[in-house]
Order: structure tokens, then C-alpha cells, then sequence
């Protein structure tokens, strides 16, 4: 049997760009005609596979031991018959109720102590060897059952695993996690500097798994939950793998999820796949809104390794869980599933392929709507996407030009900080991330890709070669590895910038002494921090730019928080210019041996942020993305590689109508079958498709 090196190779079954949806027929079972109308369905939107059984366990095991495989048979053979292919998923995203009852130890503990009733989904106690063995035992018999099949294409792995646990199983588990890790309790209490509020511990049965006043624990906790999932999903993955290994899994990841270092979780899925629901409202910063979704793009393109990725989960128009479920505006929806394919995702899935009648999920989008037919609108616009995507097959396998310029993203600071007092809370500030580390990793996102720059995401074990210019948005957690890698970096030539709250803490959330930013990065940035102030949500202190550029200047203001910045080799490039921090140095440059380290002591506003890196691509030669087009803020253009050479999106982010001048240069417009020149409006969230001739 020949095994494929999926990450290399892609999905052995997968001969175009996948298009489809989560297909939930066990809720169908009293309505037989349903299948037959939803195949045909399928076939005039263009859909080539689907995702199916994903909380399916009660209905393949209606009571424990006895299984019911008819409706699953049907599927599966219909889909064959009919050319579709399946993502078969493994039940564990949702319990049956027998079985949470009769072992009640599988169900979560909440962080009060209280055990969770039966219901609800993705909260399973992943320390439970029950619901270990449990759903090895069902995944076995699945996977025996449809080994071979035609229609199996690859393992949907859960479903969105997520959360933490607080029950006796847990603890047991975390104390031995931490005698592995410490060895023994005096280091630990050492490393965790339990003397605070005399917290030291006489014996590992003593520690808990929370205590807020020591902020050491909870970033362990953090990890210790995540290496607990990580041996979760991996037990799945042996489980089916251990009948036919020919066939790929994945499980579908979300985002910048706060308690999934999914960097970690990519190393064991063949392939990484990505749920993302943007949330549309029309109004203010629209744009913002969609380079957000660039960014979770860009961290899936890192994890993949550069190669194709999957998005399995997005909605065709409204969710049902926001504060307020606004339909999708026209061109909108278009626009999301053409940001996926260009940053690299040869696999646009929905959620779901038809509503339900009842249940938390009945009004969320769907391709198919309770009326059932084709005649909505979502559903013609879906069938148009559907036809889109066969005429873009060249791009399936495509990779995505390597950037100049990459982010780190990294959980464990992100952890660190938000278990540390002191930093302020942004929860309902950002329309994705709540904490102040990812938002920060955002705006430096934004400003990078408005200056005209492409944005790779890697992860602090990274490879940094091949980069000029490296941004470490508040990485909180400077380790030993971390801190030879960034100052070979700037010394071999490349461009470093830190933020505020950059090194300020080892990996066991402990200050480093010395200063800050600690260690050797105080003589890198050439600067000392001697003090944060945190500003209240209406508060802001001027910026000026000391060696003002006419056209990048850098003034304006800073907010949420500033940094009391000295000069220690570094020059000055803007200093605050109002309260008691007026004079402060606010953004430096230091030169160390080839390369130069910059620091931004501040949360700029975005003009600011944006002609600083203009100012950089300037100076140090970067590669512009937008090909030398004139682009307004909030108008983005984006390449792919394909079997016909680069193609390339141009996204109006916008809610207004945005004009390009595309001079005498020869583009054609793969949209339209035609060429673009001079002057060209976009309508508001309009995409077109390009081409760069000669």
C-alpha cells in the first residue's frame, strides 16, 4: 500500500479545488426524499464534497452497543455513485446523552468545581480514559466498516476541540505532567516563586489546578490542557490509522482560539484545515474587518509550511451567535471565499449545507434554507461561487510567494500576558481577538499590509532565514532559544521590531532581572524601559516625529499603552509630546553589527503605524505587493502561484467605491475576460481577478 506524505502531496482523492459544506442527514432520517433533493442540489451549486457525521454518535449508537449504520451506508454510497467525495468525521465533538449519564466522569468540571450536565458539545473531559477508549472503539468500527470506500476522501477529525477541564482526572494528570516537567518540588517552587503569599508547596498533591495569585501555574495549566488535547487528537488519529493509513486527517482548527496553541496541533494533522466566520456589520472599519481575516489566513499558511490548507468551516450569509446576525452584503461573501483561495486554501467547506428545523444552530446560515429549494439568493450566489471556482483549478496545489517580511505569533506569550496582572483587558473592543497581545499582532498586520507589504505568520521554532524583516509584536516570553535567534537575525543583516511589552518575561512567567526589554535585547534595542503606564479607553498622549518626512510623518498620538523609554545607543525616531511623558524617545532604531533593531514603545494609531513601515520599505529595499499600483487604504492586492503562473485578487475592503489607476500597465482582468488600464472603480466589496502580462 503506497502512503502518502500528505503535507507534500495533498489529499490522494482531491483532482480540483474541494467546495462543500458540514452535511448533518441524521437529522434527516423521518424525511427520506432529502438526500435525493439535497444531491441534486449539490450538483447544480457546484459542490464536490461534504463533511458528514460530525455529532453523529447517538445516531450510529442509539443505545451503547448497538449500531445503525443504515443512513451512513446511503450516504456514503449515494456520494460514490454520484462522483461527491466525503470528509468522514469521527463523532467525539458530542457525547450521547446514555453515555454521559452511565459515566458521568467524561463530563467536564467547571473552574467552580461543578460537574457539567449532559448536552451541549465539545466538552468531554480529555483526560477521561472512558471517552478515550470510547471513541477509539467507534472510530475503529468506522473505520473498518468504510475502509476503502470511494467516497472517503479524508478523516474530519472532532470538531473544534477547545476548552479546559477542572475535574480530580485533570489534577492527578497535571501534577504528574508537572513532576515530568520539574522534576522535582523545590525547582518548581523555585520556578513558579511560590513564596509569594506563602504559597509555597510541601508536596505535589497539594498544588491545584488554579489559583490566581500565582500566574505561573496558570500558564503551565494552559500548556498542560493543550499537550492534553494534543494526545486526544492523536489517539483518534492512531485509531483510524491503525485500520488504513492511506487516507489523511485533519481536524478543523479556529483561529487565534485563546487556549489552543495550535502551532503545536499543526505538527500532528496532515493536513491543517480552519473554521472563520468575519463578521460583516457595514458600518466603521469594514476594512479592518477583512485584513483581519487575512491575518487568520496568513497563520494558516504558516502553519501548512507554505503548502494549501483548508477552510471546513464559513458561512454563506448570517451567523446566529453574534450580538447582532447581520446579513452579508452583496459581493461580500464572494470576497471571503476569493481571500481564502488566495492565501492559500484549496477547500472552501460551509457551515452547513442545509438549516435545521430546530436546535441552537436552526437560524445560522446555510447554502440551503428551510424553503429547500434553489431560489434564494444565497443559494444562486454559492452555485455562482461554485462555477467560479472550477474555472480557477490552475491554482489547486498553488503555493504562496514566500514574503520578505513575517510575524510571530506565539500562544505561550499570549498566555503569560493575559495570566499577568497589570495589562488591560480589551474584551469588547476587537471584533476577533479579546486580549491586548493578539490585538497588538493585528494592528502591526494591518499597517504592514497597508504600507504594501506581503505578511508571512511563523512560530518562535521558525526557521528565520530567508526573511528581511522580522516584527515580534509583544513577545512577552523571551526564552534562551529565542534570544540567540533574534540577535543572529539582525547581526546576519535583518530587520528587527520589538514592541512594548516585548521580553519581559522567562518561560515560567517570571520577570527577567536587568531591565526591560531583558537580557541581551536591552543592548540589541540599544534602550531601557523604566516603567508602563496604562491609559484609560478615552485617554491618548501626542506622538511627534522628531526628523519629520513631509510625507511619512511620525505624529499623531498612542494609546492603551506607553512605555518610559531611555536611549542606550538607539536614536530617537518620534517621542511623546504631552503629560509627563513628553520627551520620552517612543520609537527608536539601533544598529547592531548588519542589521538594525527597531522598538515601538507604544499602541500607535494606525497612520503612524503605517508610515513607519512605509518608511521601512523605503529604506531597506522591501518588495512591494502592490506591483506598483497606487492602492487607498483598504484596497488590497494578493497573489497566488498557479499551473498558469501568478494570479492575482484585488479586494475592495471597502463599503464605498474605490478607484485604481492602473496606468498603461498590462493586466487582464480574469473576471470579465478582458484588460484593464487607467482609471478603474471598484465597487464596494467587489474582487477581481488578474493577470500581469509581460
Amino acid at each position: 500500500m503506497q502512503i502518502f506524505d500528505y503535507k507534500k502531496e495533498g489529499i490522494p482523492k482531491q483532482k480540483s479545488l474541494f467546495y462543500g459544506a458540514d452535511y448533518n442527514l441524521d437529522q434527516w432520517l423521518e424525511y427520506p426524499e432529502i438526500l435525493e433533493e439535497d444531491i441534486a442540489l449539490m450538483h447544480e451549486a457546484g459542490v464536490t464534497s461534504a463533511s458528514i457525521g460530525i455529532f453523529s454518535w447517538s445516531a450510529i449508537e442509539p443505545r451503547e452497543g448497538h449500531y445503525d449504520f443504515s443512513w451512513l451506508d446511503a450516504i456514503m454510497d449515494r456520494f460514490a455513485e454520484e462522483g461527491l467525495l466525503v470528509f468522514l468525521a469521527t463523532p467525539s465533538g458530542s457525547k450521547p446523552f446514555w453515555m454521559s449519564e452511565k459515566y458521568p466522569e467524561i463530563r467536564r468540571v467547571d473552574s467552580k468545581g461543578v460537574r457539567e450536565n449532559s448536552g451541549h458539545r465539545h466538552n468531554h473531559c480529555v483526560t477521561s480514559r472512558i471517552y478515550r477508549n470510547k471513541v477509539s472503539e467507534i472510530n475503529k468500527i468506522l473505520a473498518k466498516r468504510y475502509k476503502g470506500h470511494p467516497a472517503l476522501a479524508l478523516w474530519h477529525i472532532g470538531n473544534e476541540f477547545s476548552g479546559v477541564c477542572y475535574c480530580d482526572l485533570c489534577k492527578s494528570e497535571f501534577q504528574n505532567w508537572l513532576k515530568v516537567r520539574y522534576k522535582t518540588l523545590d525547582n518548581l517552587n523555585k520556578k513558579w516563586w511560590t513564596s509569594f503569599w506563602g504559597h509555597t508547596f510541601s508536596s505535589w498533591s497539594e498544588i491545584p489546578l488554579q489559583d490566581p495569585s500565582i500566574d505561573s501555574l496558570a500558564v503551565d495549566f494552559l500548556r498542560f490542557m493543550n499537550d492534553q488535547h494534543i494526545s486526544f487528537i492523536k489517539n483518534e488519529i492512531e485509531s483510524v490509522k491503525s485500520i488504513d493509513p492511506s487516507v489523511p486527517c485533519t481536524t478543523n482548527f479556529m483561529a487565534t482560539h485563546y487556549d489552543t496553541d495550535y502551532w503545536r496541533w499543526s505538527e500532528i494533522v496532515d493536513i491543517v484545515s480552519n473554521d472563520l466566520y468575519p463578521l460583516h456589520d457595514d458600518r466603521n472599519d469594514v476594512h479592518k474587518r477583512s485584513i483581519a481575516s487575512d491575518f487568520m489566513h496568513s497563520l494558516m499558511r504558516g502553519m501548512s509550511g507554505g503548502k494549501p490548507w483548508m477552510l471546513m468551516e464559513c458561512s454563506p450569509s448570517s451567523v446566529n451567535w453574534s450580538k447582532v446576525n447581520k446579513l452579508k452584503r452583496p459581493n461580500v461573501h464572494r470576497q471571503e471565499v476569493l481571500q481564502a483561495i488566495v492565501n492559500g486554501a484549496d477547500t472552501i467547506h460551509y457551515f452547513q449545507w442545509r438549516k435545521g428545523r430546530g436546535g441552537f444552530e436552526k437560524y445560522h446560515g446555510a447554502v440551503v434554507d428551510h424553503e429547500g429549494s434553489n431560489s434564494s439568493q444565497i443559494f444562486k450566489e454559492c452555485a455562482a461561487i461554485g462555477r467560479e471556482l472550477k474555472l480557477l483549478e490552475a491554482i489547486k496545489g498553488g503555493l504562496c510567494p514566500k514574503a520578505e517580511v513575517a510575524i510571530i505569533y506565539d500562544w505561550e506569550s499570549r498566555w503569560a500576558l493575559g495570566a499577568s496582572k497589570g495589562p488591560i483587558n480589551l474584551n469588547d473592543k476587537y471584533p476577533y481577538a479579546s486580549d491586548l497581545y493578539t490585538h497588538n499582532c493585528q494592528k502591526q498586520f494591518y499597517a504592514l499590509t497597508t504600507a504594501g507589504l506581503s505578511v508571512d505568520q511563523i512560530s518562535k521554532k521558525s526557521c528565520f532565514d530567508g526573511y528581511k524583516l522580522l516584527v515580534v509584536p509583544s513577545l512577552y516570553i523571551l526564552d534562551e532559544d529565542m534570544e540567540l535567534k533574534l540577535n543572529d537575525f539582525v547581526n546576519k543583516g535583518g530587520i528587527l521590531v520589538g514592541t512594548f511589552l516585548t521580553a519581559y518575561v522567562n518561560e515560567t512567567n517570571l520577570c527577567h532581572l536587568g531591565g526591560f526589554p531583558a537580557k541581551s535585547m536591552r543592548k540589541l534595542f540599544g534602550i531601557w524601559n523604566e516603567g508602563m503606564d496604562y491609559l484609560f479607553p478615552d485617554e491618548s498622549i501626542d506622538v511627534k516625529d522628531t526628523n519629520p518626512d513631509p510625507e511619512l510623518a511620525l505624529n499623531g498620538n498612542c494609546s492603551t499603552v506607553v512605555e518610559q523609554i531611555n536611549l542606550e545607543g538607539a536614536s530617537s525616531l518620534a517621542e511623546a509630546n504631552s503629560d509627563f511623558h513628553k520627551g520620552f524617545p517612543i520609537i527608536t532604531k539601533n544598529k547592531s553589527n548588519k542589521g538594525s533593531a527597531y522598538y515601538l514603545g507604544a499602541q500607535f494609531e494606525d497612520k503612524i503605524l503605517v508610515n513607519f513601515y512605509k518608511t521601512l520599505k523605503q529604506n531597506h529595499n522591501l518588495n512591494d505587493s502592490n506591483e506598483g499600483l497606487e492602492l487607498p487604504e483598504g484596497v488590497v492586492l494578493r497573489k497566488r502561484g498557479s499551473k498558469e503562473g501568478d494570479i492575482y485578487f484585488l479586494f475592495n475592503y471597502l463599503n464605498t467605491i474605490s478607484k485604481i489607476n492602473f496606468g498603461s500597465e498590462d493586466w487582464m482582468n480574469l473576471s470579465e475576460d478582458g484588460y484593464l488600464s487607467g482609471i478603474v472603480e471598484l465597487e464596494p466589496y467587489a474582487t477581481i481577478i488578474l493577470k500581469k502580462l509581460g
